[in-house]
């Protein structure tokens, strides 16, 4: 009994579930949701030797699952409401998790971060050898990037870029400077410019930039945004995907045609701003025809919604398959104006508490969510799912630990 004890309240052995559950995110669902259940399992039989911990940030992932539950009631397709409902059940069981886990240090969560960041590291190294076997065979370059790049894992590069872009940012501000640490963090800052994620590149430059005036010294301050300046110098003058997918974004997007055209066709030459920002407009057009924007229409019952406003728009068939690509719309269309609300929350939670602990890794999670959410319905998905609110619990289950330390 003393060792089973030992075994389920060590720190050894979260740091050991919650890496490996954060970096099963990349394989198939199975992995993640077998490991998830385990570490249940686990949480649940280590609340025999202490008290559980609660913390009131995970009332709002139980909120908006209520919400999603009670969505039931005016959905208008009952059986996609209950398929969603399993869909986003991690919504539950991952701050249950964190609610039922023995108290875990700062040390542990760095750790857990320290190791999945290896992890990614380990994955770039398997994905740039998986795109030149296939560039030997094709001699097509365009595999070394964006989707093509991680198509091996049938991964989407935008899901991909947001676990790179994070575990980037720690490994440069939370970690000792060994040199796997570096090596590592020249591997996923490659990978990162590889997969072109507009957005995400942004964001993440943004945040390095927050980042060393937040931590380091000066002159290394002075140092390194030369290096930065530098390296956007480079990416303006010379070739490169994102260099590439800038220009497009530019070049392609008419915005105005988008607002206002009645008909596109099947050869409309959409970009990823047009087809968003149609996405939008179909939004406000069908809960303004369906007076649905207190209510929205269920959880997981928007897409034959949204198929109507495509086809009576005259989009190519294969953009059926599109969520809105944005998580404040895509919750505000199925579960209303508070399920809106809610998504807003989590970030308002991530803010509020850098300006309490001015901890880097909660202003980058605030940040990189923030711009994502524009762009992706990130939540709504399980890779995405899994990956924030892993993140969310973990950082704030060791911010209650340390605010214990320090009223004593």
């Amino acid at each position: 009994m003393h060792r089973i004890r030992n075994l389920i309240t060590s720190q050894k052995t979260y740091i050991l579930l919650l890496s490996s559950l954060l970096i099963a995110i990349l394989l198939q669902y199975g992995y993640s949701t077998g490991i998830l259940i385990a570490l249940l399992v686990v949480t649940l039989i280590s609340l025999k030797y202490h008290k559980p911990e609660f913390h009131y940030a995970y009332l709002i992932p139980f909120g908006l699952y209520g919400v999603m539950v009670l969505s039931l009631c005016w959905s208008i397709d009952v059986k996609d409401s209950i398929r969603g409902l399993e869909r986003q059940i991690g919504l539950v069981l991952i701050p249950l998790v964190f609610i039922f886990m023995p108290t875990i240090t700062k040390e542990t969560k760095n750790s857990v971060l320290y190791y999945f960041s290896l992890g990614m590291a380990a994955f770039t190294v398997f994905f740039i050898l998986s795109a030149l076997g296939l560039y030997l065979e094709t001699g097509d370059t365009s595999v070394f990037t964006y989707h093509a790049l991680v198509s091996s894992l049938d991964l989407n590069a935008i899901y991909v870029s947001v676990l790179t872009s994070l575990c980037l940012l720690f490994l440069l501000f939370k970690s000792k400077k060994t040199a796997i640490t570096v090596l590592a963090i020249g591997l996923l800052s490659v990978f990162l410019l590889l997969l072109a994620s507009k957005t995400v590149i942004v964001t993440t430059f943004f945040c390095m930039v927050l980042g060393l005036f937040h931590t380091f010294k000066k002159k290394t301050i002075v140092v390194s945004l030369l290096v930065f300046v530098g390296l956007i110098t480079m990416l303006i003058i010379f070739p490169n995907p994102v260099k590439k997918r800038f220009n497009r974004e530019i070049e392609a997007s008419n915005t105005k045609e988008v607002l206002t055209c009645e008909k596109f066709g099947k050869v409309y030459d959409w970009t990823g701003t047009t087809i968003r920002l149609f996405q939008a407009r179909i939004f406000y057009e069908m809960l303004d025809e369906d007076n649905a924007f207190i209510t929205g229409y269920g959880i997981n019952t928007s897409q034959e919604k949204i198929i109507e406003k495509q086809k009576e728009y005259d989009l190519w068939l294969g953009y059926y398959t599109y969520n809105f690509h944005n998580q404040y719309i895509q919750a505000f269309s199925e579960i209303g104006i508070i399920g809106f609300l809610f998504i807003v929350l989590f970030l308002v939670m991530l803010a509020r508490q850098y300006t309490v602990n001015k901890d880097i890794l909660f202003l980058s999670l605030f940040l990189i969510m923030l711009a994502v959410f524009v762009t992706e319905s990130y939540l709504w998905r399980q890779r995405g799912l899994y990956h924030f609110l892993l993140l969310y619990c973990l950082f704030f289950k060791t911010e209650k630990r340390e605010h214990r330390l320090n009223k004593k």
